[in-house]
């Protein structure tokens, strides 16, 4: 019965899966999406940073930054548990408990994004924090709205990336919002529009709340009316033990680059929070193609490892490691010979020997994590988010502490070298992690395992 039930299981989760070549074909298409997608976002920055004088965009870069920072937590790391148990709930064709888990996340998020906003807007009554910032309230109650669409576009993307609609759920939020802000931002400009921080703020905020109501409307009307039953006790339990830990592993290592800006801001003023909000976007380009790859690859993860085929877990992380850093390393290289002209394109003044290294160490950092391959999501999705976490929380608190001495004393350059420092430390040590717990390496080291390797046995849920 037993043998029966887990043939079963696999079968199922056979079913799901992509072969290699299909599962290349959508990582292709999420990566034109997620290249389009850096496209748009660097012209977006360099469009308002063009109707803004320094200080202004200081400013908006330092809010922009804040409510990213606080969106990551408001989503209470919903966007990835949908990631993780969608794929295994359907996998098992256990449709009733997947509509229940995601009414579940649905209700999670959009609690957890209200808290986090009201809260923001609070902040702004606060005189003694923004007391030399005349603009406080206002911009307070930007980021308020901002952090709630941020946080619920990535809920959203992540919700219909689960049941693979892939380019329905990365278009509104990657494409269509930047198109639309880079529009109404060059309409303003020739409408003689005054665009300060609070007035961006608005304006990229509401745009996307405005991208993402189709997907909004779907995914609450395909809920309301699926057939879901109430979730297990022991499936509830699980849900409340992997939300814990995902919302830690979602949330630090995109806070700490968010941090970064704000540590600048507040040690060495606006304008030059600006240059590194800059760069350290100017970076992503780097990661482009892997976090593009991920976004097929996150629920095949999930469907591969617990139907028990670990080898094709092995495979495709490791090809996914591969052809991330083949870009990767092209594009670290642009940056070290033409840095300084990219960071002109925004302000003349960020072209200086100081922003070009800072860039350069930037890209070095994020080079090195692409070589570990996609070992995020994968201790994410396999049941490691809280060794992820344990991982995360004692590297950045370290990596936070160093960054704060390190930018007072030696300016943005010595925060471009803790922040690298940092993301080098965790992500080698997680892909060490992944070796010893699962047997498996997705760094660009682990294409030659996989067929006739020895996985080590790991309990799921009671079954080994």
């Amino acid at each position: 019965m037993d043998n029966r039930k887990a043939a079963g299981s696999a079968s199922s989760g056979a079913g799901m899966r992509m072969s290699i070549g299909a599962l290349a074909r959508s990582g292709a298409v999420a990566g034109v999406i997620k290249l389009a997608s850096a496209g748009l976002s660097f012209l977006m920055f360099v469009a308002v940073a063009m109707v803004m004088d320094e200080r202004q965009f200081g400013l908006f870069s330092a809010t922009f930054a804040g409510a990213s920072l606080v969106s990551f937590f408001a989503s209470v790391g919903q966007q990835s548990t949908v990631l993780r148990f969608w794929p295994q709930y359907v996998g098992l064709n256990d449709h009733n408990s997947a509509h229940g888990l995601m009414a579940r996340a649905i209700f999670v998020a959009l609690a957890g994004l209200a808290v986090s906003s009201l809260l923001i807007f609070l902040v702004g009554f606060l005189p003694f924090i923004g007391r030399g910032t005349p603009e406080w309230f206002s911009l307070c109650l930007a980021a308020a709205v901002l952090s709630f669409a941020l946080g619920w576009s990535e809920f959203t993307s992540g919700a219909f990336r689960a049941k693979n609609a892939l380019i329905f759920g990365l278009l509104p939020r990657d494409i269509i919002w930047r198109a639309l802000t880079i529009a109404a931002v060059v309409v303003c400009h020739f409408l003689h529009v005054e665009m300060g921080a609070v007035t961006a703020t608005h304006l990229t905020a509401w745009l996307l709340i405005l991208s993402v109501i189709p997907q909004t409307v779907l995914l609450m009307r395909d809920t309301a009316r699926a057939d879901r039953g109430p979730l297990t006790r022991e499936q509830k339990r699980e849900f409340k033990t992997v939300t814990l830990g995902l919302w830690g592993v979602t949330s630090l290592p995109p806070a700490l680059g968010q941090v970064s800006t704000l540590l600048v801001a507040a040690i060495l003023g606006p304008a030059p929070a600006g240059a590194i909000f800059v760069a350290d976007r100017t970076t992503r380009f780097v990661t482009l193609a892997l976090n593009g790859i991920n976004q097929a690859l996150a629920p095949q993860i999930s469907s591969a490892f617990y139907s028990g085929d670990r080898a094709h877990v092995q495979r495709i992380t490791s090809l996914a490691a591969l052809g991330g850093f083949a870009i990767a390393l092209c594009v670290a290289l642009t940056f070290w010979m033409f840095g300084g002209f990219i960071l002109s394109i925004f302000n003349p003044a960020y072209d200086t020997p100081t922003m070009r290294a800072t860039l350069v160490i930037f890209g070095i950092g994020a080079a090195f994590g692409t070589a570990c391959g996609p070992i995020e999501i994968l201790l994410q999705l396999t049941g490691l988010q809280h060794a992820l976490l344990k991982l995360l929380v004692i590297v950045n608190v370290l990596g936070l502490a160093a960054t704060a001495v390190t930018t007072y004393y030696f300016g943005p350059v010595g925060a471009a070298v803790s922040i690298a420092a940092t993301v080098i430390a965790w992500t080698a040590t997680a892909v060490s992690i992944a070796r010893r717990r699962i047997g498996i390496n997705p760094s660009i080291f682990g294409f030659t395992m996989g067929r006739g390797t020895h996985f080590p046995r790991v309990v799921l849920r009671g079954r080994t």
